[in-house]
């Protein structure tokens, strides 16, 4: 039989585990009946220190409980703070990026995210066979996100600075971009004499003579070409924002900048200054007239096609071409 000890030590036994369980008496519940607590341990001096323990503090304030901040939370706050710092296209186009993570984490607190758990989801973006840019950039903003949360000390550190590598390879496209492909000479003779006639195949030979990007082509005025083809002023760039173009500043610094056109392209400029939509050269029937960069680029593709021997690269390409 246990012992009954005194100095509300209780009754305190060997179990037939081994172990070894006190019990005291500390009052009486709502209900009437005895508010019992139990202590277990591996020894029997540790159990008398868990009741002494509870002796002396039982009348001591709670501990605040730790607040943790689910991982949605914290990235809608990041995202929300990350405004300030980019361009309008940029913040819209990272909605989805941001949606796939905290879809994956969810309400899992940020404290608790271990380097482990970020390699999971490097498998898990891997296993749904993405494109090594669209895995990179989903990696790039988690990274983004827990260095914030590390530098507003919500946590130690980020563990997905100390999480594996990702390793996957690159698609087709992906393998042509990092090439930088150009169009060959033979090609750009293919395309100088086979390009329709019209805005399209006019727009694609100016952007192969002088390296004009498409929200640059697509943001230009009439007076922006020089009467004489000579020139082309470029100072705005389209900017696809929620899916609705913008007008907004050229990719750089050094974006706004008058470009020399070559003779034998003059021609192609001066088509466009002279069967230029209003206000824009490429004008749509939006409110603001903004033509659609995704719409532009269809268009594209479909000239190119027309003509054999022609590689269907992207309109960047023609960039690459004149560089």
């Amino acid at each position: 039989m246990a012992k009954r000890r005194t100095h509300g030590d209780g009754n305190v036994k060997k179990l037939p585990s081994g172990k070894w369980r006190g019990q005291i008496m500390d009052g009486y519940k709502d209900d009437g009946k005895r508010n019992l607590i139990s202590f277990t341990a591996k020894t029997k001096g540790e159990v008398l220190d868990k009741i002494r323990h509870y002796w002396q503090h039982k009348d001591d304030p709670p501990a605040p409980a730790d607040v943790q901040t689910p991982f949605e939370e914290w990235a809608d706050t990041w995202y929300a703070d990350y405004k300030t710092q980019v361009q309008p296209s940029t913040y819209c186009n990272y909605q989805y990026t941001l949606k796939v993570l905290k879809n994956y984490f969810g309400k899992n607190p940020i404290e608790q995210i271990k380097p482990m758990d970020v390699n999971k989801f490097h498998d898990y973006l891997l296993s749904a066979d993405l494109s090594k840019s669209y895995v990179t950039k989903c990696r790039a903003m988690l990274i983004q996100i827990l260095d914030a949360a590390e530098a507003n000390e919500i946590i130690n550190s980020n563990p997905a600075r100390k999480s594996k590598a990702i390793k996957v390879l690159p698609t087709i496209e992906e393998e042509s971009e990092n090439k930088k492909d150009a169009f060959t000479d033979e090609e750009q003779i293919l395309l100088k004499a086979h390009l329709s006639d019209n805005m399209t195949g006019h727009t694609i030979k100016v952007m192969l003579g002088t390296g004009t990007r498409t929200q640059e082509v697509l943001a230009l005025l009439p007076e922006d070409i020089a009467e004489d083809g000579s020139t082309i002023s470029i100072s705005k760039a389209i900017k696809m924002v929620g899916g609705v173009p913008t007008l907004g500043p050229p990719k750089s610094k050094k974006g706004k900048r008058i470009i020399p056109v070559p003779k034998d392209y003059r021609a192609d400029a001066l088509y466009l200054r002279e069967h230029s939509g209003k206000p824009y050269i490429w004008t749509s029937r939006r409110e603001n007239g903004l033509f659609d960069v995704g719409s532009f680029r269809r268009r594209y593709y479909r000239a190119i096609k027309k003509i054999p021997g022609v590689r269907p690269l992207s309109p960047h390409c023609c960039r690459h071409t004149y560089i």
